[in-house]
């Protein structure tokens, strides 16, 4: 029996170990516990299919390294309190695996003696302002768990509808009746979408934090009511439309946007950031990641022979995108100057981008489609959001009512035999 030193010995079974790893992060599962090191952790991938995924230390325990399907990387402690898990967090990646660890070691010995980490937390959060509290709440977990757009979206929102409250304290600064009188204010001033939307996010602020007050909750707002849009383009407004978009002034690459927006009946978001990587030519479709599509799934979209034609003059950019573009994101933003120069020539009313996923949709139901393939052409997760299709478009509907109520009203033939036999005793009686 050969002999082998532990040194090298150890060294082989850590190579493997990195092997092992490295080869589970194309895999849909990933170990359980590995001994922290930057290595290591830097060959660490959220799996396909999943949003979040921890993998735990092998040295320090309850310490855990959370992955995101929006690579979104964090040191957190995850142990059991009074039978609840909690997970507290660490830091982010910048976070040395040494600190890590060393604090990861204080809120366990502060677990030992009977202390609380969170309450610790949870008290420091209630001398917050409410900036500070949606300075720690986009930090430590919005950045995390949320798209860029939301985050630009919720920023926007805090800004403008939470102005004067930025220095209120969360905890005895905020009433209910403060929040009623809010909802109503922006109710009236910016509409009522906006208004739902902005004191959902408070409440959202308030759920995170638990602080153990929600003075959302205790107002008991009543939501303003939204009626669903149901805007598309109509078959007379589309020749108009298709004109302004062919129009000699028009930039190429939104003209390309705008048709290919209309033929897959995709997000614009999606649109805009397709990727030559993504294209499948032979197959003619289209694959949006998980990491991209509004949930979190993954995508195969059919491209139709014009959608195409689009693609393959597109396509080959060195940024790789179909729609380059001059900003940040490196691909083609929302065009909103353009599209409203069009809607101008084509002399059309109460158009947005959005409309051109859902004219998709209504010319579908419009040609007799089942929702369940209109849902599934775009990309719902459930048929609730399909629904508005089944009464965009009438015609099929008309046609099968009024198909029902001929059948109804259609007097029954009489039978043949009857007829004859009548007849037959009717000549018999005049031969008599």
């Amino acid at each position: 029996m050969v002999s082998v030193a532990p040194g090298l010995h150890r060294a082989e079974t850590a190579a493997m170990a990195l092997l092992r790893l490295a080869d589970s992060s194309s895999t849909k599962s990933l170990p359980k516990k590995i001994n922290f090191t930057v290595d290591a952790l830097a060959r660490l991938t959220c799996p396909p299919g999943k949003d979040r995924v921890y993998v735990y230390d092998a040295k320090t325990p309850g310490l855990a390294y959370l992955l995101t399907s929006k690579g979104g990387r964090s040191f957190y402690l995850v142990r059991k309190i009074a039978g609840r898990t909690e997970r507290i967090r660490i830091g982010g990646r910048e976070v040395a695996i040494d600190l890590a660890r060393k604090q990861a070691v204080k809120f366990n010995a502060e677990l030992v003696s009977g202390g609380d980490p969170q309450a610790l937390k949870r008290a420091s959060r209630r001398s917050d302002t409410l900036q500070q509290l949606y300075d720690r709440w986009e930090k430590e977990h919005a950045k995390v768990r949320l798209k860029a757009k939301t985050l630009q979206t919720d920023l926007s929102r805090f800004d403008t509808c939470f102005e004067d409250w930025k220095n209120r304290k969360v905890v005895g600064g905020i009433t209910g009746a403060d929040v009623r009188a809010l909802h109503s204010k922006i109710g009236r001033e910016r509409g009522h979408v906006t208004a739902n939307r902005a004191i959902q996010l408070l409440r959202r602020l308030y759920g995170w934090a638990r602080l153990g007050v929600n003075p959302v909750t205790d107002a008991g707002v009543e939501l303003f009511r939204e009626t669903t849009r149901d805007r598309f383009v109509q078959p007379d407004e589309l020749p108009r439309l298709f004109a302004a978009m062919d129009a000699p002034d028009v930039n190429p690459t939104i003209r390309d946007f705008l048709y290919l927006a209309l033929f897959t009946g995709a997000r614009r978001s999606n649109v805009a950031a397709m990727r030559d990587d993504q294209i499948d030519l032979t197959a003619a479709t289209w694959k949006i990641p998980g990491t991209a599509s509004k949930n979190h799934e993954p995508m195969t979209i059919p491209l139709v022979g014009a959608a195409i034609d689009i693609v393959k003059k597109r396509i080959g950019d060195e940024s790789g995108f179909i729609f380059p573009g001059r900003g940040a994101s490196g691909h083609l933003e929302d065009p909103k100057a353009t599209w409203a120069a069009i809607l101008k020539a084509a002399k059309l009313k109460g158009l947005r981008l959005h409309d051109l996923r859902r004219t998709l949709g209504s010319w579908q139901a419009g040609m007799g489609a089942s929702l369940p393939v209109i849902g599934r052409s775009l990309g719902h997760r459930n048929s609730a959001a399909t629904q508005i299709y089944s009464r965009l478009h009438l015609d099929p509907v008309r046609a099968s009512v009024t198909g029902a109520v001929a059948a109804m009203l259609k007097k029954p033939d009489k039978p043949a035999k009857t007829t004859k036999k009548k007849t037959a005793k009717k000549r018999t009686k005049k031969k008599t």
